[in-house]
């Protein structure tokens, strides 16, 4: 697991907010098992891509999830109820989802089917470059 606080790829970010406001985001983190920083991280992308959806001088929006642990990192939130199993560890990638529960994953994120193939290939792809030591242009977590 990525500790957030000494990796060079993530940033403090504070605010202040009213209380009741405070509490009750703490108290939903806390009942659905998600970690404030992912429940953050997940509103600022949506903040951000809405802000800037028609700025053509803003920098180009992420790109999407390629991989299967891209995806439950980036809809941790909205797959937290859906039925799925071990979403901490499939959002680090240290395992696999069974095709059932793919299936779950995508059906409730509303993925297309070419989609939905594209991603279960990619993740196969990153893990075999992974496994022989390979490094290509595919920047897989």
């Amino acid at each position: 697991m990525t500790d957030k606080r000494r990796s060079a790829d993530y940033k403090q970010v504070s605010g202040y907010v009213p209380v009741e406001l405070a509490r009750e985001f703490k108290s939903i983190c806390a009942r659905e098992g998600v970690s404030q920083s992912d429940a953050l991280e997940e509103m600022l992308r949506e903040w951000l891509a809405k802000r800037t959806a028609g700025d053509s001088s803003q920098p180009e929006q992420p790109s999407p999830p390629r991989t299967i642990a891209e995806l439950v990192q980036a809809n941790m939130t909205k797959l937290k109820y859906s039925g799925v199993k071990n979403l901490q560890a499939l959002a680090r990638g240290e395992v696999l989802p069974t095709p059932g529960d793919f299936a779950i994953i995508t059906s409730t994120l509303g993925i297309p089917e070419q989609e939905q193939k594209m991603i279960w290939q990619q993740t196969f792809i990153c893990l075999h470059n992974e496994s022989n030591g390979v490094k290509d242009e595919c920047e897989c977590t």
